[in-house]
Parts: structure tokens; sequence; C-alpha cells
């Protein structure tokens, strides 16, 4: 069982697929964008018996996991699959995929907070000799006041996991519920106004002293 977890990130090992995982925290729910993608050219290249392997991977691990949503995508540089759900908060912990990647998955939330802290070994795939990265990026409807992320832009927290660093890659993150990212830019707005209206009275006083001295 825990094999046919593992499939979703390890279904092209032989010639080094990539992941992203996206995860979203909304008011009531939390979004999950997963994507699993290859070259194209490699995809077309695929005997019919290597195809229908992949496509047999694919099917055994939706047993597992039908309620996502699938969507096959292609394009000229890449293909792959995508897979969508919209969680309740309290289905989050037993049933998301990002759950089945970690030994310890601490997920809590309360009216103010939440908070995720997982053990220190991504155990979805990565280890594979010829696995290339997973990302897994987390963006939020509330402020994320702190996290271990190798990337953070603003809102948006990314963590790179590839085959060198996948033992220590420990995911930790808090969730600020009481302010939104809206909030946040309605303060910074109001910041950057605050800062035009002193930078304005100081101009202001200057030329009045200048003026008082020619006087």
């Amino acid at each position: 069982m825990k094999r046919k977890i593992l499939l979703l990130f390890t279904i092209l090992l032989l010639t080094g697929c990539s992941a992203n995982y996206d995860i979203y925290f909304n008011e009531d729910t939390i979004h999950d964008n997963i994507e699993v993608y290859e070259d194209s050219k490699i995809i077309n290249s695929l005997t019919d018996d290597q195809s229908n392997d992949l496509n047999n991977l694919f099917l055994d691990w939706e047993n597992g996991y039908d309620y996502y949503e699938r969507e096959l995508y292609a394009t000229d540089a890449i293909t792959g699959y995508r897979y969508k759900y919209d969680f309740k908060y309290e289905e989050y912990d037993a049933m998301s995929q990002i759950r089945k990647c970690y030994d310890t998955f601490d997920f809590t939330y309360d009216k103010e907070k939440i908070k995720l802290t997982t053990s220190d070994e991504f155990l979805c795939g990565t280890y594979y000799q010829n696995a290339k990265e997973m990302t897994i990026t987390i963006n939020s409807k509330y402020e994320i006041i702190s996290s271990n992320a190798d990337e953070k832009d603003g809102n948006k927290h990314t963590w790179i996991i590839n085959k060198n660093n996948y033992k220590e890659h420990p995911i930790v993150l808090e969730i600020n519920k009481r302010t939104t990212v809206k909030d946040l830019k309605q303060r910074k707005r109001t910041t950057v106004k605050q800062i035009i209206l002193l930078i304005v009275f100081i101009v202001l006083i200057i030329i009045y002293i200048i003026r008082k001295r020619r006087k």
C-alpha cells in the first residue's frame, strides 16, 4: 500500500520526472494542485509497453486517491497530469497526498493560527537516482508569519526537494489567521501614503525655512 502511495511522484522515475505541489489555505478549504510532468520529447519516444506501464501506474495510484480531479495537459515542452481537490480543514490531515510524504505530519488549526510541522525525510520519490526535483509551494489567504521555506516571495513560500536534500527537508509553517493578505496590502498602501505625506511635510518645512531666512 505504501508503495502505491508513492507512485504519483515516481511514475516517470526511469526518465526523471518533475513535480509541483501547490497548496492554498483559504477560509474554509485547502486547495491541492499537484502536477507531474516530463519532457514531451521523452514521452513521445516511449514504446507502447512503456506507455502502458505508465498508464497502469497512474491508475494504480488513483485507486487510493480517486477524489482528486485528474486533467491531462500537454505542450510542446512538457506532458503530464494535473490533480486538484478542495479539502475541508478537518480532512486534510488524513486525506491529503502531502500527508503521505512524511512519517510525521503535525497539522493544527484554530480561529487564530494554522501550524504545519513535518518530520525531516521527504518520502515521495526523490531518492530515486534519476528523479529531478519536487517543489512544494504554499500560499494562503492569511499572513504567513514564519516558515523554513527555501524561497520566500511575499506570501508565497516554496520548498525545493531533490535527491541531494530529501533526507533533511522538513516543512515548518505558521499562518496568522487574524490578518489576511488583503489586510497586509492595505497596511502597505497606508504606510506608503504616510511616508509620502511625511516627505511632503518635510519639504514644505524646508521651503518655509529657506524663505524665512531670505526675508
